[in-house]
């Protein structure tokens, strides 16, 4: 694809993403991997596969990386409903990644019941909250008044309770999957998510009754992220980053969250590798593991970096979750320029957008921006907690959820986010990051 001239050259891009052949046969590759938890080797075979799709472009240079993060594995669980007079019935459960283990026994302690679990739950409750149990509800992680689940559960542990259950709201979906974010040989308390239906017997379960919660869990010493980067140089030092995290969960095979996001990534990649030359700036894609263990893959790999290494890196188009629902969002991290930058994408691809600005850290973006890199996340569903996106973390995140159309136009969209980037001079490029 030759470099036009302003807008005239952006209004291909929708038409580009329609002929992209391999897009959804990516997209079937990465769900084919599984979950893909970190730490089950599933990550790093569909990364290592990722990579070689990469390297099938025929220019930049393919790497991989190994960063350090806090491992961890499951060994058991269980949780039951102790009864007045004496009976016990057993309740679905998962606990929380990095999750604090129970003893031996188990942990036996009244269930408190504190709804949502909104800041104002937990001030409320706090005289009673120690040596109990405390019930929270999952919230639709895509909506401006979203609380994330790390909140409440360190909420629960500043409160003094002696363990965390977060319910999935939802009847008939089952369990979800997330991280407590617990640091390696950090305070935390036992923590588990379970199902609407379970919610709903302990939250109705008679006075007396009292919750059973076992989880043996053990660390995994000397634990190693998988990072893969795709370079290619431009005629400029500066690079344009587009990412998006393999890893997933072990209850469906992380469609929506986020084989979406490294399909549309590698579809982006093919797409303008022939837009970089010596006059733009150079590409870089980014493809992170364990982002679901506290973005744990994306800060460690950043942090890892020489400041004049990071400096170079001067727009983060972060890719998590962009099917499941026809609207996009670019959430923009407190950076009010990328706004307008959004807007000349979005009218570009023939696609609209919607902007969030303030910093929402539930993905790798937040670590970018951390460092003052712009930064902004695509996703789809933002505020339509109705959508199908609704499945993600859930055994029902699977690849019947995408729509073909949905995926193409994210595809559009990053491409010509990251072409207009690409064509900034350096002093437009770093207007970006605002006053």
């Amino acid at each position: 694809m030759t470099r036009l001239a302003g807008d005239a050259a952006m209004s291909t891009w929708l038409a580009a993403a329609s002929t992209d052949a391999a897009l959804m046969d990516d997209f079937r590759a990465i769900c084919g991997f599984g979950g893909r938890l970190s730490g089950s080797g599933q990550d790093e075979a569909a990364l290592d596969w990722a990579l070689g799709r990469l390297r099938e472009i025929g220019a930049g240079r393919v790497s991989r990386l190994a960063v350090p993060y806090d491992g961890w594995r499951c060994l058991g669980a269980s949780l039951s409903l102790i009864t007045p007079g004496g009976g016990e019935a057993f309740l679905a459960c998962k606990p929380l990644l990095r999750s604090a283990s129970t003893e031996a026994g188990g942990l036996v302690a009244p269930v408190l019941d504190l709804g949502t679990g909104r800041t104002e739950d937990f001030e409320r409750m706090a005289g009673r909250i120690p040596g109990h149990i405390v019930l929270v509800r999952h919230e639709y992680p895509f909506s401006p008044t979203h609380l994330h689940r790390r909140r409440k559960y360190d909420m629960a542990v500043a409160a003094g309770a002696a363990g965390f259950l977060i319910a999935n709201p939802l009847p008939g979906v089952g369990l979800l999957s997330g991280s407590s974010g617990r640091p390696r040989n950090g305070h935390g308390i036992p923590a588990a998510y379970i199902d609407a239906e379970s919610a709903q017997r302990l939250a109705g379960a008679p006075a007396g009754t009292l919750a059973r919660l076992v989880i043996e869990g053990e660390e995994v010493p000397d634990s190693r992220a998988a990072v893969g980067v795709f370079d290619l140089p431009g005629g400029r030092d500066s690079r344009i980053v587009i990412s998006a995290h393999v890893d997933g969960h072990d209850l469906g095979v992380s469609a929506l969250d986020n084989a979406t996001g490294v399909a549309v990534a590698l579809a982006a990649a093919r797409l303008l590798a022939p837009r970089v030359g010596p006059d733009t700036a150079g590409l870089r894609v980014c493809l992170f593991c364990a982002e679901e263990w506290a973005l744990a893959g994306s800060a460690r790999y950043l942090d890892g970096l020489e400041p004049a290494e990071r400096a170079r890196l001067k727009l983060n188009i972060n890719l998590d979750t962009v099917a499941g629902d026809a609207s996009l969002t670019a959430l923009i991290s407190g950076f009010e320029k990328l706004g307008p930058l959004v807007g000349r994408a979005a009218q570009a691809a023939g696609v609209p957008v919607e902007t969030w600005l303030p910093l929402m850290p539930n993905s790798d973006h937040a670590n970018f921006a951390r460092h003052g890199i712009p930064a902004l996340r695509l996703v789809a569903g933002f505020g339509k907690p109705s959508s199908r996106v609704n499945r993600i973390l859930s055994a029902g995140d699977v690849p019947a959820l995408i729509r073909e159309d949905e995926m193409r136009q994210a595809l559009a969209v990053t491409a010509a986010l990251a072409d207009l980037a690409l064509a900034m001079g350096e002093q437009e490029l770093d207007a970006l990051r605002g006053p």
